[in-house]
C-alpha cells in the first residue's frame, strides 16, 4: 500500500511553491524605506512559510494515509466505513485540524481508526509526542514555569514581535510529567577496576500533602575513579537518588550487571557519617574477597574543627592531632579551648564527640588518599532543581522529578526513552524466571501469526 500517491506529491510541491511566492511577493510589495526592517521582513517571511507549508504538508500526508488505506482492498475485507470525523493536534509548527476516518470491525463490531493507529497517537491527546518528550527533557533541568516559557517559545513562528500564543500552562506540564512512563534506559557493561568509590549524602525537600513534613531524599554516586588536571572529573560516574530505601537494591543491580564483583577488591564508602551512610558498608559486602572500608567526608571533619576553634592556625594544629592519631593531645587541646572560650562549651562538646566518634574513618580518609566530593554532587544533581528556589511538590511528583532528573544527570536521551514507551501504560521488565502459561488456559484462543501469505480460512485471517 503506497502511503503517498503520486497526485499528493504533485499537490504538495504545488502547495510549497504557491506559499513560497504569495509570502515573498507581500513582503517585498510592503518594502520602502532603506532600513533593517527590510531584513527582519525577510526573515519573517521565511519563518512564516515554512511553519505554513509544514502544517499543510501534514495535514495532506495525514489525510492521504487515511484515504489510501480507506480505499485499499485490506480495509474493505476487515472493516466497515463508521464516520469522517477531525482533529486537532499542536506540533512544534503549530496548531493544526484534520480529519480522519473511523470504522468498525467486521467480526467483532470494534472501533478503529487506522491514522492513529498508524501513527502512534493516542486517543484524546492534544499536544503531539515530541512536545511531551520535549517538556520532559526541559523538566529535568529547569522549574516548570521556565518549561512553560521555553515549550510556548518552540511552537509555531520563531521571529515575532508580539506576543506569543501561551499554548500550556504549567497545571498542563505538571499532568504531562505525572502521567509520563519512561522506559528504563539500557545498561552498559564496564570494564571492572580493582576499586570502586561510592559517596552518599542527603537533602531535605519540602512536600505538599503531606503534613507539611519535608522529606529525606537519599543520594549515592558510583564511580571508580577521579581524572583529569586543572578540572578533575569522575570516572564512569552513576547517580541514584530517592527518597524511599528501595533504591539501593537498585544500585545492587547496576553493580551486578555493569561489573564482576568477584573481581573488585577494595570498596570506599564516603559521607557525613549518618548512620543509614555507614550502613551502607553492610549493604555493599558482596563477597568476602572484597574489603568494604567507610571514609568520613573531609568537609564535615574540617567543618567540626572550624566549629571548635575558630581560628586558622589553631584548626591546623587540632587537625594534626587527629591525622596523627594522638588522642591524648586532642583531648588536652579541647580541654584550653573550652577554658578559653567557656560560653561555647555545648558546641565544643558536641563537634568534639562527632570527631571521636568517626576518629577511625577520619583517618582511613588519609591513610588511603581519598576525596569526597560529594558536596558539589548534591548540589548539582538534587539542590539545584529541588531547593534551589522555595517550592512544594506532592510525593508522587517529587518522585517523577527525581526519576527525570537522574536520567539528565546520568546523560540518558530523555526523549527517546518516552517515545519508546509512548504507547504503553507500564514499563514491563521479562526475565528468564518469568513464564507464561496462558497456553493450557483452555478459554484462550491461541492462532499462529503468519508473515507470508496465508491460506487459512477468511474468519481465522481477521481473529
Amino acid at each position: 500500500m503506497n502511503i503517498i500517491p503520486n497526485n499528493y506529491e504533485n499537490v504538495l510541491k504545488e502547495m510549497i511553491f504557491s506559499q513560497f511566492s504569495d509570502n515573498l511577493k507581500k513582503k517585498l510589495d510592503s518594502i520602502s524605506d532603506n532600513n533593517v526592517f527590510n531584513y527582519i521582513n525577510l526573515l519573517s517571511n521565511l519563518d512564516e512559510s515554512l511553519c505554513e507549508i509544514a502544517k499543510n504538508s501534514l495535514v495532506t500526508i495525514f489525510e492521504s494515509i487515511d484515504k489510501s488505506y480507506c480505499n485499499s482492498i485490506e480495509r474493505k475485507r476487515k472493516h466497515h466505513i463508521k464516520a469522517h470525523l477531525p482533529r486537532t493536534l499542536l506540533t512544534v509548527f503549530g496548531e493544526i485540524t484534520f480529519t480522519r476516518t473511523f470504522y468498525t470491525d467486521r467480526f467483532n463490531k470494534g472501533s478503529y481508526c487506522h491514522l492513529d493507529r498508524f501513527l502512534g497517537l493516542n486517543k484524546h491527546d492534544y499536544f503531539d509526542p515530541y512536545i511531551k518528550a520535549t517538556i520532559l527533557e526541559y523538566s529535568a533541568n529547569n522549574s516548570i514555569p521556565t518549561v512553560c516559557n521555553m515549550i510556548n517559545d518552540l511552537i509555531g513562528n520563531k521571529i515575532k514581535f508580539k506576543n506569543r500564543v501561551k499554548y500550556l500552562n504549567r497545571q498542563t506540564v505538571r499532568n504531562i510529567i505525572l502521567s509520563s512512563v519512561i522506559s528504563k534506559p539500557i545498561k552498559k557493561e564496564l570494564k571492572t577496576p580493582d576499586t570502586l568509590y561510592i559517596i552518599a549524602d542527603e537533602k531535605w525537600t519540602h512536600t505538599q500533602n503531606n503534613d507539611g513534613c519535608p522529606v529525606m531524599v537519599k543520594s549515592i554516586v558510583i564511580f571508580d575513579g577521579i581524572l583529569g588536571t586543572k578540572r578533575r572529573f569522575l570516572n564512569n560516574k552513576r547517580v541514584f537518588a530517592d527518597f524511599k530505601n528501595g533504591f539501593l537494591d537498585e544500585v545492587l543491580d547496576y553493580l551486578y550487571y555493569t561489573y564482576d564483583m568477584d573481581k573488585i577488591k577494595n570498596i570506599f564508602v564516603m559521607g557525613d557519617g549518618a548512620k543509614w551512610i555507614k550502613a551502607l558498608t553492610y549493604h555493599f559486602k558482596v563477597n568476602d574477597n572484597t574489603n568494604v572500608i567507610f571514609a568520613l567526608d573531609k568537609f564535615h571533619f574540617k567543618q567540626a574543627i572550624h566549629h571548635i576553634c575558630l581560628n586558622k592556625n589553631l584548626e591546623d594544629i587540632l587537625s594534626s592531632y587527629v591525622i596523627n592519631d594522638d588522642k591524648k593531645n586532642f583531648n588536652k587541646f579541647i580541654l584550653e579551648v573550652k577554658t578559653s572560650f567557656p560560653n561555647r562549651i555545648e558546641t565544643i562538646d558536641k563537634k568534639k564527640e562527632y570527631v571521636l566518634s568517626n576518629w577511625n574513618c577520619i583517618l582511613n580518609l588519609y591513610k588511603y588518599n581519598l576525596s569526597c566530593p560529594m558536596e558539589s554532587q548534591i548540589s548539582h544533581n538534587l539542590a539545584y532543581l529541588l531547593t534551589s528556589r522555595p517550592k512544594g511538590y506532592s510525593l508522587k511528583m517529587l518522585s517523577k522529578i527525581i526519576k527525570i532528573r537522574l536520567l539528565f544527570r546520568n546523560q540518558e536521551n530523555i526523549k527517546l526513552l518516552y517515545l519508546n514507551n509512548y504507547n504503553y501504560k507500564k514499563v514491563t521488565t521479562y526475565s528468564k524466571e518469568i513464564l507464561n502459561f496462558d497456553i493450557f488456559d483452555k478459554f484462550k484462543q491461541f492462532i499462529p501469526s503468519y508473515k507470508d501469505k496465508l491460506y487459512t480460512p477468511n474468519i481465522v485471517r481477521y481473529i
